[in-house]
C-alpha cells in the first residue's frame, strides 16, 4: 500500500490489504482490538453468533471493517465465516482475490452443492463465501426458506458468522437479511453521510425491531498519530 493511501487518509481501494495482519500493532489493528473487546461484552451470554454489518451509504468502509474483524477473530481461535451478501455490489472476491463465482446465488438456485459454496482462505485463516451470479431476484434470495436455512446450517457449525450487507438507504436489502442476524453492527464514516441520513437509517432498521449491537465511527483522520494511519475505529454500545 502506498503512503498516500496511508498518511492522506484516503480510502484503500485494495480490499485485499487487511492493516490488522499486515500492520498488528498500528493505532488502527489496536481499535480494532477494542472492537472485539466490546462485542465480547454485548455477547457475554453467547446468543450473538450472526452479526450483520450495513451502513448508511456506500464507501462507508464497511467491508473493510468486516474482513479486519473476522481476521482478528480467527486469530483468537474462533470458527469464523464470512459472507458477501451485497448481491448488487459484491467486493469480498475482492478481499480474497477469487473469482465471483461458486457463491450464494450458485447454491440458492441448485447449481452448486453446500461442499462447493463454503471456500477457505489459507492467509487470513477463516472461510468465507461470494456473492456468486448476479441476480434481478435478491429480494427473493435473501427471503427465501433455503437462505435461512443455510443460515442456521452456519450457525451450527461457526463461532461467528459475518454477513456484509448493502447500505440501509440505498436499498431494503440490510432489512431483509436482519431477519436472519441476531444483531447488527452499523458502520458510519466521518464526512460521508449527513447526520439527517445517518439518523434516518438507524430508524429505519429500529422500526423494523432489528437489534443494533453497536455503532463504529470509521475513516477518522489522525493529526499526527502514532502510526500515521488515516482511519480510526471505535465502538459503543446502542441503547
Amino acid at each position: 500500500m502506498s503512503k498516500k493511501n496511508i498518511f492522506n487518509g484516503e480510502r484503500n481501494e485494495r480490499y485485499d490489504y487487511l492493516v490488522t495482519k499486515e500492520q498488528p500493532l498500528s493505532y488502527t489493528a489496536e481499535s480494532f482490538q477494542k472492537v472485539i473487546i466490546n462485542l465480547d461484552y454485548a455477547n457475554i451470554d453467547g446468543k450473538i453468533k450472526v452479526v450483520q454489518f450495513t451502513s448508511t451509504l456506500a464507501s462507508e468502509g464497511k467491508s473493510t471493517f468486516v474482513s479486519n474483524l473476522a481476521f482478528l477473530l480467527s486469530q483468537k481461535d474462533k470458527k469464523v465465516i464470512l459472507l458477501d451478501l451485497d448481491l448488487r455490489k459484491p467486493k469480498m472476491q475482492r478481499v480474497f482475490n477469487v473469482p465471483n463465482k461458486n457463491g450464494l446465488t450458485d447454491y440458492l438456485s441448485g447449481k452448486i452443492k453446500y461442499e462447493e459454496l463454503v471456500q477457505h482462505s489459507a492467509d487470513f485463516g477463516f472461510d468465507f463465501i461470494v456473492a456468486g451470479e448476479k441476480t434481478t431476484a435478491v429480494v427473493n434470495v435473501l427471503e427465501s426458506a433455503k437462505m435461512k436455512d443455510l443460515i442456521g446450517r452456519l450457525r451450527s457449525e461457526y463461532d461467528y458468522v459475518l454477513l456484509d450487507t448493502p447500505p440501509v438507504i440505498a436499498v431494503s436489502d440490510a432489512l431483509y437479511v436482519a431477519k436472519n442476524a441476531d444483531g447488527v453492527v452499523f458502520i458510519v464514516a466521518q464526512g460521508v453521510a449527513k447526520k439527517t441520513l445517518v439518523k434516518e437509517a438507524i430508524q429505519n432498521l429500529k422500526n423494523n425491531h432489528v437489534h443494533i449491537i453497536g455503532t463504529v465511527l470509521t475513516q477518522v483522520s489522525l493529526k499526527g498519530g502514532e502510526y500515521g494511519y488515516g482511519y480510526d475505529y471505535s465502538y459503543k454500545y446502542e441503547d
